[in-house]
């Protein structure tokens, strides 16, 4: 059987199981492009974080960077209808779209998660990040029309249409997929003949995919350790019928329930399927500190629930303007930590030299100290 799946206008022609093959292979090809494979990419993030790069020169009379501050992970479910329905977790395509526009404008850039686990934060000067995750491999998250288009209602489709316009706006952010690995459960996006098209187009753009579980239960705090470990394992296996190579090292926790023995989150093994996290993502509340600081807990990352309401992103979002001192701004050097004298012991010291990090303080437009 062949299925024509086409993106932005091109289309792509493939055997079933074969998805985006020679579109893949082209791009790899193709200087400046940035698909590579998946573990190639981990490869350079560790390189790189274990150099000592020259730190890069700013202009504090322009920047006033604070990478000692809070950094928002916003939590997006079902993309559709007309208005807010928190009973279904629906949050309307021009609401997410009015995020990214505020986003934008008051000069937050997406990362990715993995990264910014690692202290990587590749965000220019003077911008903040945000990270964006998508839960549950919903189809109005990535839905294609009948022509194989996709979807510009979906979040995918909001997304590249929005990079599009604003070309310093990467594509990034981290999809938390259910599969049918549980045979019972829909493939991820829903649209069977899709799926693995889809699963390889959005590591082809640059999102990451992440584990949330098999069956998505709630009870994890009460299973028993070999359950909760099969959980992971078994999420992690669903997301390799579809990616075999994926490293998959990020999981967020089904309502945000996390289980007793929080050890097992981090790495495990259950019917031949072995797993290692760098991090593990809760479900709502607040901001979360900077990857360098000591206040920073990668295995308990909480996250913001899109919405109106106390709590929930449009209440963040006019938290973080009134109170711009307390939020992340980069200093456009991933290999750095730039904060001012007065916020200096807001970073571990011992955690940045561990990590290969360079560090550097200022006063007013001076560099007070620099290592």
């Amino acid at each position: 059987m062949s299925v024509k799946i086409q993106l932005n206008d091109r289309s792509v022609g493939r055997s079933r199981g074969v998805v985006f093959g020679l579109a893949a292979l082209a791009l790899a090809l193709t200087p400046g492009c940035h698909f590579f494979h998946r573990n190639e990419a981990k490869a350079a993030v560790v390189t790189k974080s274990t150099q000592t790069a020259a730190m890069l020169p700013i202009d504090l009379t322009k920047v006033q960077p604070n990478e000692a501050g809070t950094v928002p992970i916003l939590m997006y479910h079902q993309i559709k209808g007309d208005k807010i329905n928190e009973a279904k977790l629906e949050y309307p395509p021009k609401m997410f779209e009015q995020d990214l526009e505020w986003l934008y404008a008051h000069d937050y850039r997406p990362v990715s998660l993995t990264q910014f686990v690692q202290g990587k934060i590749d965000c220019p000067a003077g911008m903040s990040p945000v990270i964006l995750t998508f839960d549950d491999g919903l189809k109005s998250q990535y839905n294609l029309t009948s022509d194989g288009k996709i979807d510009p209602n979906c979040a995918v489709g909001i997304l590249e249409d929005f990079h599009a316009k604003h070309a310093d706006w990467p594509l990034r952010g981290t999809f938390f997929v259910l599969t049918d690995e549980d045979p019972k459960n829909p493939p991820p996006f829903y649209q069977k003949e899709y799926a693995q098209g889809k699963m390889e187009h959005l590591v082809q753009d640059g999102f990451d995919i992440g584990n949330h579980t098999v069956h998505h239960w709630v009870g994890m705090k009460h299973f028993p350790d070999a359950k909760v470990v099969s959980e992971i394992a078994g999420g992690v296996a669903g997301i390799h019928k579809y990616l075999p190579d994926y490293n998959v090292n990020t999981i967020a926790l089904p309502y945000g329930v996390f289980p007793h023995n929080r050890k097992l989150l981090v790495s495990g093994s259950s019917g031949g399927t072995s797993y290692q996290n760098i991090c593990a993502l809760s479900a709502a509340w607040r901001p979360v500190a900077s990857p360098m600081s000591e206040k920073f807990t990668p295995m308990y990352l909480e996250r913001i629930t899109a919405g109106d309401k106390f709590h929930e992103s449009k209440w963040w979002f006019d938290d973080l303007e009134k109170n711009k001192g307390e939020k992340f701004v980069s200093d456009g050097d991933p290999n750095t930590y730039t904060i001012s004298q007065m916020m200096a012991g807001g970073l571990d010291k011992v955690k940045l030299a561990k990590a290969h990090f360079h560090f550097r303080a200022y006063n007013g437009t001076q560099i007070a100290s620099s290592k």
